[in-house]
């Protein structure tokens, strides 16, 4: 089909053995294959094109889940680098130009990443404890519900606000001294963390932790320790072992020469500018740009983030090509580093 797309997922070693037959994608029962070069396998799936910034947040969310799901059955038969969510190629000649690209990168990294998995671990407080807790320790709190309760509803408008206002407050205090609590029980069989935005002022913890397979069982077991020390005060949900998404996560995108181009002349750089070029324009324009500099108030200027963002494509465009190609689509490609 002409608008058949392919979907990435990850690569992975071809010389372990893959069992991607009985694995479907989402879309239309697609079946889950390989495209191999070398000793290195791309694990795809057949797609029509999809603008997901276009798409609707709960069918966004839903394929998100849906592709995770696919990731982490084909790391069940083998090691797996996982593409970030919504990476796309257009034909297989292109999945195989990611394979030779990246093929020293991802070489590097597949024995590392074969050794670690990543677990998610969300905490949350119980609302009525967590509120009863808050209501003891906190007089004002106290005063400001007796108020309430002592006003009409419609009287007690401001109040309320108050209230909500310092309970929040209150929360976020206790979020920091719950957080460092959990997250030091856990220190000692884990490499790193990467944290994730909070859900709701009830949710303490929401993060990725890294560890090696070796120590999963530790891990489980201390967090299994902090579930019962904190004796249903707080509840702990624990998801994994998951390839890593938060840590090891290839991201790529397709450019044009019309593009680098223009970011070459953004940044005053001839096609035939190095990598050593490209840092000092990019400082040398940074430093006019800057909104200390140029008295801009409110946050970044458009000029300067125009430079920021060229540097970021000339920076992914350095890492793989050594020329300037005239025409055609052009990779562009970096592996995300959430270690810490």
């Amino acid at each position: 089909m002409k608008d058949e797309w392919k979907n990435l997922y990850g690569v992975a070693d071809a010389s372990e053995s893959l069992s991607l037959g009985p694995i479907r994608t989402e879309n239309q029962g697609s079946k889950v294959y390989a495209i191999t070069y070398k000793d290195l396998s791309a694990i795809v799936g057949n797609t029509p094109f999809i603008d997901f910034k276009k798409m609707r947040k709960d069918l966004l969310v839903q394929s998100l889940l849906n592709h995770q799901k696919t990731v982490e059955r084909v790391m069940g038969s083998c090691s797996i680098i996982p593409f970030k969510f919504g990476s796309l190629a257009h034909t297989e000649k292109e999945v195989e130009r990611i394979l030779i690209l990246g093929y020293e990168l991802f070489k590097s990294l597949l024995p590392w990443v074969s050794e670690r998995v990543e677990f998610e671990l969300t905490a949350t407080w119980d609302k009525e404890r967590i509120f009863k807790v808050l209501y003891e320790e906190e007089p004002e709190i106290q005063s400001l519900q007796k108020m309430i309760e002592s006003k009409h509803e419609r009287d007690s408008l401001f109040e309320k606000i108050k209230l909500g206002k310092l309970v929040r407050q209150s929360l976020l205090k206790k979020r920091l001294l719950f957080k460092d609590k959990i997250v030091s029980q856990l220190q000692g069989c884990t490499e790193s963390q990467c944290d994730h935005e909070a859900i709701d002022d009830l949710m303490i913890l929401n993060t990725a932790f890294l560890l090696k397979k070796e120590t999963e069982d530790e891990f489980d077991r201390r967090v299994q320790q902090l579930d019962h020390g904190f004796s249903g005060e707080v509840f702990f949900r624990l998801i994994g072992p998951l390839p890593l998404y938060s840590f090891k996560c290839i991201e790529i995108e397709w450019s044009s020469g019309n593009r680098i181009r223009d970011a070459l002349s953004l940044l005053g750089l001839e096609e035939n500018a190095t990598s050593s070029d490209l840092k000092a324009a990019y400082y040398s324009k940074t430093q006019c740009l800057h909104p200390d500099k140029i008295g801009y108030h409110s946050g970044t200027s458009p000029e300067f983030e125009k430079v920021v963002e060229a540097y970021s494509l000339l920076r992914k465009y350095y890492s793989l090509h050594r020329s300037l190609p005239e025409e055609g689509r052009i990779l562009l490609m970096e592996t995300r580093n959430g270690l810490n």
